[in-house]
């Protein structure tokens, strides 16, 4: 498999102009004719830069390494106990992917909301006290849904008075002050503010969580009528989120669009939602959970399809 561009020790502005003019893995220099020519789009410097870097060899870590790291990996609980549980009693792990998908109106964005509050709770009451990034591709993002999801999580915890209290009196300014939300429209838009990851995380300092709400539609909308170019652009997105994860141990946490459903592995269950890109996150990601609205309440079905940490199973969460 060719390797991506995004794999490349290359600078963060030069990534992202390859990639925007149709340069996704080192394969692709030698499509033709693909965009402009490189000697056209590139400088000399920048040439020589790449002629370099697409040449190095990606590193080895040894499987001992690989196992401590694991042991070592840091979590922040969700503040839902019955989603908690099904993560292995720890919560979303920082370092890797989780990803979240299901049907229209199934809780995506309610849970997502949720987890940006939850990481901004200080250490002793499960949370980070650290800053959230939320990236917002659908126009998903609402200052009264946060407000209200903020109110929620401060009244739902009389078991920690002393210090939820202090934090329900502030909630509007307090927890949702550390929800820094980006708006994004296209695909080459959401690569390019990824590949600045490193700006904003200067900018913006102790950030625990990333939050992409949705990664399916910039790319459909970029690519609606070029599968393979889709799934190309879902590739390096997968990369480099893992890269930001486990360069600066945040969680990040990804909303990806279902679409039918399909039986799952016990009859006794609910039809699952499929996601409607495929296994590409799969590869990518600690956990895969599928969420289903329960019809008439504020509860959902959980199903963690897929983790390389627990087993699968199936929870009912009650916001």
């Amino acid at each position: 498999m060719s390797r991506s561009v995004l794999s490349l020790r290359l600078p963060a502005h030069l990534q992202a102009k390859l990639v925007h003019h149709g340069y996704h893995t080192v394969a692709d220099f030698d499509e033709s004719p693909l965009t402009n020519d490189l000697s056209q789009l590139l400088t000399q410097p920048e040439l020589r830069c790449l002629a370099l870097t697409a040449q190095a060899q990606p590193s080895a870590h040894s499987a001992w390494l690989l196992r401590q790291q694991a042991q070592a990996q840091s979590y922040f609980s969700t503040q839902l106990s019955q989603l908690d549980a099904l993560l292995g009693g720890r919560g979303v792990p920082l370092g890797c992917i989780t990803e979240v998908f299901g049907e229209p109106g199934s809780g995506q964005t309610e849970l997502c909301l949720r987890l940006c509050l939850a990481a901004r709770l200080p250490a002793n009451l499960g949370g980070l006290g650290a800053n959230s990034v939320y990236i917002d591709t659908v126009g998903s993002f609402s200052y009264c849904g946060a407000a209200r999801a903020a109110r929620s999580l401060c009244l739902q915890r009389p078991d920690h008075s002393d210090g939820i209290e202090g934090i329900a009196t502030q909630a509007t300014a307090s927890l949702l002050d550390g929800i820094h939300v980006f708006r994004v429209y296209a695909a080459h838009e959401l690569m390019a503010l990824l590949c600045s990851f490193e700006q904003i995380a200067r900018q913006t300092a102790g950030i625990g969580l990333v939050v992409l709400n949705t990664v399916s539609w910039p790319c459909f909308v970029s690519f609606a009528s070029n599968i393979a170019r889709r799934q190309a652009m879902h590739a390096e997105l997968a990369r480099i989120l893992a890269q930001i994860a486990a360069k600066h141990s945040v969680a990040v946490v990804l909303v990806s669009q279902a679409k039918s459903a399909a039986p799952s592995r016990d009859s006794s269950r609910a039809l699952l939602p499929v996601p409607a890109d495929g296994d590409v996150w799969a590869r990518l990601t600690a956990n895969r959970i599928a969420l289903r609205r329960q019809p008439g309440s504020d509860s959902f079905t959980a199903t963690l399809c897929a983790s390389t940490m627990y087993p699968t199973a199936e929870t009912t969460v009650e916001m």
